[in-house]
């Protein structure tokens, strides 16, 4: 008898970790109408709806119920709404992460039989503008042509050049990519550069890469990797290398890859597009098996006033290092010193899918250090930009140090192959490791509002 009510203790209190179990039981069972709904709303409904990127629609009860028990799991577990930025570092302004309150509703919810409630609570739908999750933008490009994607042979890297015919400089609050056919494209990189730059159609510029490989596979394609280049796991020696595969790309300004949706920036900075800029979309397309097609687009709003302080992104990457097979923590680090005084306004970890875990250092110029980002448990089906809800401030001769570990293993599921060394390579079986930061300089004028 003591063992069966010790563990009925344990189980109420892994249920119910925060209230526990005496007070959750004595409130009134949650509804899905007055309850529920307004956790969806908020939290899950941007993904889950028709024509988005989660697998299914959460916008009404005769869409949630089936899913019910699945949707308790995952929030239990804390793997949905996907966030995983380590919580005792820093705090940000997009966290996606339920309070512990939603999470003990919706598991008192299903674990009463998932009641819909009185049809008289539910709250008024969330609107969205079809096709778009920024609202309607203020302009939008797209591709020409329609690309056709054939049904054999391996992925493709294909580079679209879009011009704007911008006559003025445009300051921009919102980006956001929309796939024509979410079936191939896996990811796309939009890019500013000069007006007439057109597609890729040469070799690397920056004479301070090293040796590595471009397979141009006709115009507009590319793909680099790094099979003959020298090994470099710490690429920290090494001096401040912007990476400019083309000579005329100057900027990411935007994307669209697993997991992240539209770019929105934080109220008082915009992207800055000069004008009779291009837009260099570079889009991976991946076979279903049948022949397919895509006209891809992407949208923009614009600042009402322009930004004195326009956003400006570092990849503080690693193009050399080799994970030897069967590896399951394999280091890679790769560095960036400041040059000036900036503010950090975000951090984007990209790896693929064997990358395990990244974190973000600072050294100050007075020796001082501090861990300013990790991910421990990095999920490539999952990317996101962390936008900080504050500024952080990184004076001149800081060093950023990225530290990033992968699993080569077999243990590793998603390990198309544990028996072989892997390089940087932008197709998915090859590997990156890219800390990315978005800033401003912190010379000059505060931020204007929009």
């Amino acid at each position: 008898m003591r063992f069966r009510v010790l563990a009925a203790t344990v189980l109420a209190l892994s249920v119910y970790p925060v209230f526990g179990w005496t007070e959750a039981s004595q409130q009134p069972v949650p509804t899905f109408t007055k309850d529920v709904m307004p956790i969806l709303q908020e939290r899950c409904q941007t993904c889950h709806r028709p024509g988005e990127i989660a697998p299914m629609s959460l916008m009404s009860f005769q869409e949630v119920r089936p899913w019910a028990r699945a949707i308790r799991e995952k929030v239990l577990a804390r793997a949905m709404p996907p966030w995983h930025a380590d919580p005792g570092i820093g705090e940000y302004s997009n966290d996606r992460r339920l309070s512990d309150r939603e999470v003990q509703t919706i598991v008192r919810w299903v674990d009463a039989g998932a009641p819909e409630g009185n049809p008289a609570d539910l709250p008024a739908p969330r609107t969205f503008v079809e096709g778009w999750s920024i609202g309607q933008p203020d302009a939008v490009f797209t591709m020409t042509d329609e690309f056709k994607v054939s049904a054999a042979g391996g992925d493709e890297y294909i580079y679209f050049a879009i011009p704007t015919h911008f006559t003025e400089d445009k300051y921009v609050l919102a980006i956001e990519i929309r796939p024509g056919n979410r079936r191939v494209v896996h990811h796309v990189l939009a890019f500013l550069q000069r007006g007439g730059a057109g597609v890729p159609q040469r070799g690397p510029q920056n004479q301070n890469r090293m040796a590595g490989t471009n397979l141009f596979t006709g115009e507009g394609s590319a793909i680099w990797v790094a099979d003959d280049a020298p090994v470099q796991d710490n690429e920290c020696p090494l001096p401040n290398v912007f990476e400019d595969r083309f000579g005329d790309l100057t900027r990411l300004i935007g994307g669209y890859v697993p997991g992240e949706g539209a770019k929105i920036l934080p109220a008082g900075y915009a992207q800055k597009i000069p004008a009779g800029a291009e837009i260099l979309l570079q889009i991976h397309y991946a076979k279903t098996g049948k022949d397919e097609s895509d006209r891809t687009s992407i949208g923009f709003v614009f600042s009402k006033e322009p930004s004195t302080r326009p956003i400006e992104t570092r990849w503080v990457a690693n193009h050399y290092f080799r994970i030897p097979p069967n590896a399951n923590r394999h280091e890679v680090k790769g560095c960036y010193t400041f040059d000036k005084d900036a503010d950090v306004l975000s951090f984007f970890p990209h790896m693929h899918v064997r990358g395990k875990d990244m974190e973000f250092k600072a050294v100050y110029p007075d020796g001082r250090s501090e861990i300013l980002f990790r991910v421990p448990s990095y999920d490539f089906q999952w990317q996101t930009t962390y936008w900080l809800k504050s500024p952080l401030h990184i004076p001149r001769g800081t060093r950023i140090e990225v530290t990033a570990h992968f699993d080569n293993s077999i243990a590793n599921r998603a390990n198309p192959n544990p028996n072989t060394d892997v390089r940087w390579g932008d197709p998915t079986y090859y590997e990156m490791m890219i800390g990315g930061i978005n800033f401003v300089s912190s010379q000059g004028a505060k931020p204007t509002g929009n």
